[in-house]
């Protein structure tokens, strides 16, 4: 199964198909997972879980630190962007061109642009995309962050 994990400002690409082994962001890591125990990477973590959404943490505790979860699989995520992206017509909005990473948000909600601008960069195997704003323009909206996952034609931000 594959997830999308997001820690803080931090998101993460998570899949899990093999009993102990574990790939975040393209890199494989061996995990063994105990009651109150992780070891990662022969590395032991003290791990519990505080809260608990939709049968996935929301709240842990790690080695006496408390981090906020957000899990989404990624399956129901590109459903869910699909969804969204019919519902939406919405004038001004900049969809993306291909599937890729997020590398790099190079402006905020509410500044203002002009026509051919760099937005964001977008980097598609191995090779970074700039995405520009289709015209002159108040960013009305930011919809993805640094290190986010996007599909074709997912909206990335609104120009107003």
């Amino acid at each position: 199964m594959r997830f999308r994990v997001t820690i803080g400002n931090n998101h993460y690409q998570v899949e899990v198909n093999d009993p102990g082994m574990v790939i975040v962001n393209g890199r494989p890591y061996h995990v063994d997972l105990d009651q109150d125990s992780l070891l990662v990477n022969k590395r032991s973590y003290e791990i519990s879980s505080l809260e608990e959404e939709n049968g996935f943490p929301t709240l842990v505790s790690i080695n006496q630190e408390i981090y906020r979860l957000e899990i989404e699989e990624t399956e129901k995520l590109a459903v869910r962007r699909k969804i969204e992206r019919l519902e939406e017509k919405e004038e001004g909005a900049i969809l993306s061109s291909m599937s890729g990473q997020i590398i790099s948000v190079e402006a905020n909600e509410g500044d203002r642009v002009g026509k051919g601008e760099v937005i964001l960069i977008l980097e598609a195997m191995k090779m970074e995309s700039e995405v520009f704003s289709p015209k002159e323009g108040r960013i009305k909206e930011i919809r993805v962050a640094k290190g986010d996952m996007v599909n074709t034609g997912d909206v990335l931000a609104v120009i107003e």
